[in-house]
């Protein structure tokens, strides 16, 4: 006898006929000999409904209040399938999240699960139950002793299925949603998007940060931490297996307390021995980043992070990291690309590439200011910043490694088990690109002639992150200048922008010479494999076929399995169907 978790979403419970569906499909499970708990959303826009009403009331509602009401959405859904499993003769019972035990952070809206207390639920399971639990939500203590309701945020509900699944140790966690599983790519956008029988967590939990709705990151990386053997299925058609989520790390042991890791950041990665190569002003136009680095992967060069900020005038650079070994061959290629392109280049040796990572960065500003400001206190000044939404990497110039080690793991309570110092990534037999995410809820900002000195980043992060605005694709890249002066270019989600005005006032301020830039309307196209760290030339195809749709790239950020590309959003679709084509994804 096995015990399944199955978590259904809005869509999936979203009239009485659909609730009933499910429920006969339920039925058959049961009947097969498993023990079922199901995880339920609120029915169809219910959430959104409810958010409406609460801003009709307020612009800023209080968030305890606001947790109040949102949590009632999933209480209608657990009351009327458990209905509709009794009509059916499989006797049932609903459960809120307090109801089961799960508890969470003091944090309203996004609280995170410490723990969940299985007695109960599972008592239900052994009398023959199928247990039916309210996801989205939790309980916690206030600071007054008393039991207060709270919400996990978007995405919450799979956060508690996977979440459930840990405690209970079921033997498979499967997400039911109204796509037939994870495709390389939204099919609305590209018609003959493929299903994946499987793909890793570190590849969903990168697609799922940057657009990929099918998916939480944060339940992702429960599955990973875990073990867990997930499997996002359609809840409309059983004419397909879904897709298989593997873990790629050692499980790691279940502690009470802190089931879903409280610690922002799980990883600390140090890479020495780096060389960072700039290329300056080179002409703005569709074409320039393909040219680039199809000359460089001629020469079998892997290139590690690549940045591009955004365009000075008609001009634009382009810097890219690469390993010390290959500074000769690199150095020659560059000589080629700047006859024959126009610009210059410069190097800089010994310098070294240090990451942050984990799911918890996801949402949350403060990590990245966090991070810029402990380097600061080090006098450490950052030459280079990529980031995505689940990784701050940056490179700096620093002889004293064990310092600056000391420093990021204190700052952000690592073990020595979570830091990882020049670490060999063993080659594996992946596709360079598994799929394609796009996110159109995005604006570009810059900062210009920042003075170029330690601080400067984690100062805007900090004033950023103080007022709760989120910023992803945060760029740093050096220009080739006199003044000795920084831009850094970031995007942040489109209905946070009027109310950074009065932020950035202040930053300019205290920044003499600095001013704000925005840029064009523009969309986010990442492309993410995890056999891209491992094969030579995978940014050159991406850049070439962007080139050969004449679409010009506005940013470039990369992590390790991830290029994301910042294009005018009028060009994102064709972009993403490019990409697709050019990679073959379909077949």
């Amino acid at each position: 006898m096995a015990l399944l978790v199955k978590k259904f979403g809005g869509t999936s419970v979203g009239d009485i006929k659909k609730i009933k569906n499910i429920a006969s499909s339920i039925c058959q499970s049961k009947e097969a000999g498993n023990e079922i708990v199901v995880v339920v959303s609120a029915m169809g826009q219910t959430t959104d409904d409810l958010n409406c009403l609460a801003e009709s009331i307020s612009k800023n509602p209080n968030r305890r209040e606001l947790d109040m009401l949102l949590s009632t959405g999933e209480q209608v859904t657990i009351a009327l399938l458990s209905m509709a499993l009794n009509e059916y003769g499989i006797p049932a019972i609903s459960m809120t999240g307090s109801q089961v035990g799960i508890i969470t952070e003091s944090i309203h809206g996004k609280a995170r699960i410490l723990d969940i207390k299985t007695e109960r639920i599972q008592n239900y399971i052994n009398q023959g139950f199928v247990v039916v639990v309210a996801g989205f939500q939790g309980t916690t203590l206030s600071y007054t002793g008393s039991m207060e309701i709270t919400t996990l945020g978007r995405g919450g509900s799979d956060t508690s299925a996977v979440a459930l699944s840990t405690a209970l140790g079921a033997e498979t966690c499967e997400i039911y949603t109204d796509v037939p599983g994870v495709l390389t790519t939204d099919p609305r956008v590209v018609p003959n998007a493929k299903l994946l029988d499987e793909i890793s967590c570190e590849e969903m939990l990168e697609l799922a940060s940057v657009g990929a709705s099918v998916l939480h990151p944060r339940a992702v990386e429960i599955a990973r931490n875990y073990g867990i053997k997930l499997c996002v299925k359609s809840s409309e058609s059983d004419s397909s297996g879904g897709t298989l989520l593997e873990s790629q790390i050692q499980p790691l042991p279940l502690k009470r307390g802190s089931l879903e890791l409280t610690k922002t950041v799980n990883s600390l990665e140090v890479l020495e021995n780096q060389a960072v190569f700039s290329l300056s002003n080179f002409p703005d136009r569709p074409g320039i980043a393909a040219q680039i680095f199809e000359k460089l992967s001629e020469a079998s060069i892997n290139v590690d992070l690549i940045i591009q900020a955004t365009n000075d005038g008609n001009k634009n650079d382009i810097t890219f990291t690469v390993s010390e070994l290959e500074v000769k061959k690199t150095a020659e290629q560059c000589e080629l690309i700047t006859r024959q392109l126009g610009g210059e280049f410069n190097l800089k040796t010994n310098m070294t590439k240090l990451s942050i990572q984990g799911a918890g960065i996801l949402g949350r500003p403060s990590v990245s200011a966090d991070l810029f400001d402990t380097l600061s206190q080090a006098n450490i000044n950052v030459r280079l910043i990529a980031t995505s939404e689940i990784k701050v990497s940056c490179v700096i110039e620093i002889n004293n490694i064990p310092k600056v080690i000391r420093f990021v793991a204190e700052k952000f309570k690592l073990s020595d088990t979570q830091i990882f110092v020049n670490p060999i990534n063993e080659k594996q037999d992946q596709p360079e690109v598994r799929g394609i995410a796009l996110d159109k809820n995005q604006v570009q900002v810059s900062f210009r002639k920042l003075p170029d000195h330690p601080g400067v980043a984690a100062s805007i992060c900090l004033a950023l992150a103080e007022n709760d605005l989120l910023f992803d694709t945060i760029v740093q890249s050096e220009r080739s200048s006199s003044l000795k002066t920084k831009d850094i270019s970031f995007t942040m989600n489109k209905q946070d922008r009027e109310k950074a005005n009065l932020v950035f006032e202040a930053l300019t301020k205290k920044l003499p010479g600095s001013y704000i830039e925005d840029g064009p309307a523009i969309a986010k196209v990442s492309t993410v494999g995890a056999g891209m760290a491992f094969k030579v030339g995978t940014a050159g195809k991406i850049f070439r076929a962007l080139a050969d749709q004449n679409i010009n790239i506005e940013m470039i950020a990369t992590s390790e399995i991830r290029t994301s590309c910042i294009v005018l959003e009028k060009d994102c679709d064709t972009a993403v169907n490019a990409i697709h084509n050019h990679f073959e994804l379909e077949k």
